[in-house]
């Protein structure tokens, strides 16, 4: 039987403008790139241990834990709890949401809850509203 196992990382996925574009090698990933499609809704689930997890479709009450990256792109909804390292939003993304490192919101982009973060960068046209303060949770 050949082998036809293919890294995943050799694909391309969809940018956050819906371009495709090549997943730039920042070296050894664990875990990789977990996508959820435009087309898929997720509800009242526990995503863990990915690297980069890429939202275009919706997740609903959802806990992340162990993720690396958040990212939710146009027309990509996450509402739930999260603790990330990075998290880049042109879509939409509600809920609890700590943010160890950089959180980026784009043109595009809107968060909305409870929001603590390292740094910040918002684009012109992005928005974060709710409760935000910087630093590490006590």
């Amino acid at each position: 039987m050949p082998n036809d196992i293919l890294d995943p990382r050799s694909f391309q996925r969809p940018g956050f403008n819906g371009a495709a574009e090549a997943v730039a090698d920042s070296g050894t990933t664990t875990g990789g790139i977990t996508t959820i499609s435009a087309e898929a809704r997720i509800e009242g689930a526990k995503i863990s241990h990915c690297h980069t997890l890429h939202v275009a479709g919706r997740l609903a009450d959802v806990t992340l834990a162990d993720i690396k990256i958040l990212e939710v792109a146009e027309g990509g909804h996450f509402e739930g709890t999260a603790k990330v390292e990075q998290m880049r939003v042109n879509g939409r993304a509600t809920g609890t949401i700590e943010v160890t490192g950089t959180l980026s919101v784009g043109e595009t982009g809107q968060v909305d809850g409870t929001i603590r973060y390292g740094r910040i960068a918002i684009a012109d046209g992005g928005s974060v509203t709710g409760t935000l303060a910087t630093g590490k949770v006590q």
